[in-house]
């Protein structure tokens, strides 16, 4: 059995932002992503751990996603998994609504039972839209109550320009989604690592002897890109051809998506492009803060002389590769504190520069309380003071 394992923490409920706009970005990358807003209707490029957009086209649009709606259901899947629901080992049941799907199927009969591991692989791998019903139905009883769970945790994700009305991805008016919202979603099937043997899988089969069928992996780009580590197609008529990859090289992993495309090789060449923008042209920094900014502030008419303080946040953020020696940091910090003063009352503020844009900021906070010097206090030192002699 599979054991789920959660690889990051508190990477599903942030929220993408671009912290320099795409013209400055574009000025210190050396990937081009000039085709990508070309050949999709819709394209982003993001960098997981921060959230932080590298180039977007189109990417609040609301458009079909065909398959790449399954990736809604491995997010569900993998958090039921690691609730303990059900495991790969669980055997489930086809129903008659299963049997009934059409598109990309490994033929299941009514009544035939599976492991959920075959399901879920035939899933990933080919898009088994039967293995895709019945694994949804099994979790929640009907397609119908589990595509209310779709939308329930898009809403979560904060997916605001997406709706589901089915758990394939068949097309319809009110089904869609955008590449910002397939970012958002693809950042959180990243957390788990229970797939990624499925997604590395180019050919595989499921049951043996006259009934043994064929899985073959659509997504090219898992034996063509260094990094690669998971993703989904999709392709309808309305939708066209769709594509959703995630990659990881060093420290930095990035989520690209690819709405739209005509032909089908285009969504792996923009998805290309996108991954190896993000990679050859960004970098993660740690924000710092240098010691003699953070010295202790006076305190009046305190309990304490001193109140120590702190930089409320340091962040990890995506900058142009190589631009870290540009960085400037300006700070502010007041003078002195009145008592009381209180945990985490602000005292000033830090921020940073590139090239004149600002790409962080906080504010600077006590560390601890420092009490009010009264009589009452004043009497209580010298008591103390007395009997320490």
């Amino acid at each position: 059995m599979l054991l789920i394992k959660r690889i990051t923490a508190g990477v599903t409920a942030f929220t993408l932002a671009v912290v320099m706009q795409g013209a400055s970005l574009t000025a210190f990358s050396e990937g081009d992503v000039s085709e990508a807003g070309t050949i999709t209707k819709a394209a982003i490029v993001t960098e997981v751990s921060t959230g932080q957009v590298l180039y977007e086209h189109n990417s609040h649009e609301r458009l079909p996603m065909a398959s790449v709606t399954k990736l809604m259901c491995l997010l569900i899947w993998a958090e039921e998994m690691e609730k303990g629901t059900f495991g790969m080992d669980t055997v489930i049941t086809a129903t008659a609504r299963a049997n009934a799907m059409d598109g990309s199927v490994i033929w299941l009969n009514v009544g035939e039972e599976m492991s959920a591991y075959d399901m879920i692989r035939s899933v990933v791998i080919a898009s088994a839209n039967d293995a895709c019903v019945a694994v949804c139905e099994y979790i929640a009883g009907t397609e119908e109550m589990f595509v209310e769970r779709m939308n329930k945790r898009a809403q979560e994700l904060g997916m605001s320009d997406t709706h589901y009305d089915n758990c394939v991805g068949f097309d319809s008016d009110t089904h869609y989604t955008s590449a910002y919202d397939t970012a958002l979603l693809s950042a959180a099937v990243s957390e788990y690592d229970c797939y990624n043997e499925f997604f590395a899988t180019r050919l595989d089969y499921v049951r043996e002897g006259e009934r043994q069928t064929q899985l073959l992996n659509t997504n090219k780009l898992m034996q063509r890109y260094d990094g690669i580590i998971g993703g989904k197609t999709g392709t309808t008529d309305k939708a066209g051809c769709c594509l959703a990859v995630w990659a990881k090289r060093g420290n930095m992993k990035l989520c690209a998506v690819a709405l739209g495309c005509k032909e089908s090789e285009q969504r792996f060449t923009a998805c290309t492009d996108l991954l190896n923008y993000g990679f050859s042209g960004f970098e993660l920094y740690r924000t710092a803060v240098d010691s003699d900014v953070l010295t202790p502030v006076t305190v009046t008419e305190g309990l304490e002389k001193q109140a120590d303080i702190r930089v409320k946040r340091l962040n990890t953020i995506v900058i142009p590769k190589g631009s870290s020696k540009r960085i400037e940091y300006t700070h502010t910090v007041v003078d002195s504190l009145s008592a009381p003063v209180q945990y985490g009352e602000k005292v000033g503020e830090v921020r940073a520069s590139l090239d004149g844009e600002e790409i962080f900021y906080s504010d600077i906070v006590t560390t601890g309380e420092v009490g009010e010097l009264n009589f009452f206090s004043s009497l209580l030192i010298i008591i103390r003071r007395f009997f320490s002699m």
